[in-house]
């Protein structure tokens, strides 16, 4: 059984060309980093984790979980870690990808990745240009168009992270249940 290999495989037309890749590869910048490769990684998860933390408490309490909480403090409180989370998640994601750009971006889930990370923001732009406002205003309850940003947002990065989690090491080649 190799669970998803066959979907990544179909998503081989759309990877980075591999002339890119070794373009981008730089062996200063490579040595440079690998010292501390391991820390960036953590720094990495850490951040990702954080970020998608803060949003989800946002996305949950716009679908409706937990009205009692105001809205207005609530940002005050989780925005400026959505803010930092997101600006040292992308500093240490780009840290790690030319790091070694031929191995990152040969992996299966890179495009998939990419492509809801993208959606994630084109998301996140439109609600808050759209949605955001008026609710910070209102008293009732987010529309129903708003709820389903609110809801894709979270799908998105939880999709986006999956990715990143399925680029991790390949299916094992043998089932120690089995």
């Amino acid at each position: 059984m190799t669970l998803g290999l066959e979907i990544a495989n179909a998503l081989d037309p759309y990877r980075v060309p591999s002339s890119w890749l070794l373009a981008l590869y730089n062996r200063d910048f490579t040595i440079a980093l690998q010292p501390w490769q391991f820390l960036i990684r953590a720094a990495h998860v850490l951040m990702v984790s954080l970020f998608f933390g803060a949003i989800a408490v946002l996305d949950l309490r716009l679908l409706g979980l937990a009205p009692e909480l105001p809205l207005r403090p609530l940002l005050k409180l989780v925005l400026p870690s959505v803010y930092v989370s997101l600006g040292l998640t992308m500093i240490t994601g780009f840290a790690l990808f030319f790091y070694d750009p031929v191995a990152v971006g040969s992996h299966d889930w890179l495009t998939p990745k990419l492509l809801f990370i993208a959606l994630g923001f084109v998301n996140a732009i439109w609600f808050n240009w759209r949605y955001l406002p008026a609710q910070l205003v209102s008293t009732s309850g987010l529309t129903r168009a708003g709820k389903l940003a609110a809801a894709a947002s979270l799908a998105l990065w939880a999709l986006a992270i999956l990715c990143a989690c399925l680029n991790a090491e390949p299916p094992p080649r043998l089932y120690l249940g089995s």
